[in-house]
């Protein structure tokens, strides 16, 4: 799903606050929000986050929180999305669901691992989709002291297609489908050492995710089956030569099996993986990202990154061992907003492949 980029409009200026409360929001946060992508330009809108239980001082728990935002551009891009995380710090059990409703015109630049910014379809996609995610680290040794998770995972979705031109790319064998209900069952597997927040320092974390996909399409007419996978690690190494110094890196890999629908191909978002990349520039059955950022404090609630990342994409795993890699560099500012999670608002400027600028503006941080 696609990740929407927030920038949160302070009618301030930091430069002359006068007290450090008054960018401190501790309980809850109800600002206008502006937005920015390389896919669908400005946003505006409206967002909200409660701070319902901070995490634990350790680290080694998120806490509870909900977030809601609400946004349109000037492309006729409009979505809502609210995001609910429970984790308490006594408790054993993680919760985490989305609700997910938009109405998105969008280009299809076709599948593979090189595109043509000036050769690409268009369609609408309108969908509500609810992925939910349970886990617990009940049952395992004491010994290993909460850092291991299992869980369930369940994804529904309905979406509705309208094509406006298939002419120029593969969009033209998958404009058939007009509807599509989908649910996808599965399970995660989660390693997470790592502080639980927006800024972690040290630790590392590695997931393995496994959902299975049923779909009904064009009004229950026909049946597809498709199988996503997914393995993320993470670490974050403390660099005591800087100010709140870090070195993040991180590798994603997502792999699809099966006949798989043309909106679920894997791709890199620009927003939190190649940072710049207008989304669906790279786009294809596997996807990888590698991903490399030093972050350290500046000044205040200002602080500073510089990234450097890899992605590429492919029709399975050794087709994409065949591609070449993209790249993006850049640098980015982050702004705190909530000191007990370690919220920010970032945002961030890219160099693709050393001849696109993109920038990518979001709440928080991006691996």
């Amino acid at each position: 799903m696609r990740n929407f980029l927030i920038l949160i409009l302070l009618a301030n200026s930091l430069l002359l606050a006068q007290s450090d409360d008054l960018f401190e929001f501790k309980k809850f946060l109800i600002l206008p929000v502006g937005a920015y992508s390389e896919e669908t330009g400005i946003i505006l809108g409206a967002g909200a986050m409660i701070f319902i239980e901070p995490p634990a001082k350790d680290g080694s728990k998120a806490g509870s929180s909900n977030a809601t935002v609400v946004m349109t551009s000037f492309k006729k891009q409009t979505t809502f999305i609210n995001k609910f995380v429970h984790e308490p710090v006594g408790g054993n059990w993680n919760f985490v669901s989305y609700l997910y409703l938009a109405s998105w015109p969008t280009q299809f630049f076709g599948t593979g691992n090189e595109w043509d910014e000036k050769v690409y379809d268009v369609y609408t996609s309108k969908n509500i989709r609810l992925p939910f995610s349970l886990g617990t680290d009940l049952f395992l040794p004491k010994s290993w002291n909460g850092k291991f998770n299992y869980g369930a995972e369940l994804d529904l979705e309905y979406i509705v297609f309208d094509y406006e031109k298939t002419e120029n790319t593969d969009l033209v064998k998958y404009r058939d489908l007009k509807n599509s209900g989908r649910l996808g069952a599965g399970y995660n597997l989660t390693y997470n050492s790592a502080e639980k927040n927006d800024w972690p320092r040290r630790g590392s974390f590695v997931q393995i995710r496994h959902i299975h996909f049923s779909s009904r399409d064009n009004d229950w007419h026909g049946k597809r089956n498709f199988i996503w996978k997914n393995i993320n690690a993470k670490t974050y190494i403390p660099l005591p030569f800087l100010p709140e110094g870090v070195l993040a890196l991180s590798s994603y890999l997502e792999d699809f099996d099966g006949d798989v629908p043309f909106d679920r191909f894997a791709q890199p978002d620009g927003v939190e993986q190649l940072r710049g990349l207008k989304k669906g520039f790279l786009l294809d059955k596997t996807s990888w990202v590698l991903q490399s950022e030093l972050r350290t404090h500046l000044f205040w609630r200002c602080k500073g990154t510089l990234f450097y990342e890899l992605a590429k994409v492919g029709n399975g795993i050794a087709d994409l061992n065949r591609n070449e890699w993209h790249e993006s560099i850049g640098i980015g500012g982050r702004f705190l907003v909530n000191s007990e999670s370690k919220t920010h608002i970032r945002g961030d400027l890219a160099l693709i492949d050393k001849k696109h600028l993109g920038m990518a503006i979001k709440i928080n941080e991006a691996f």
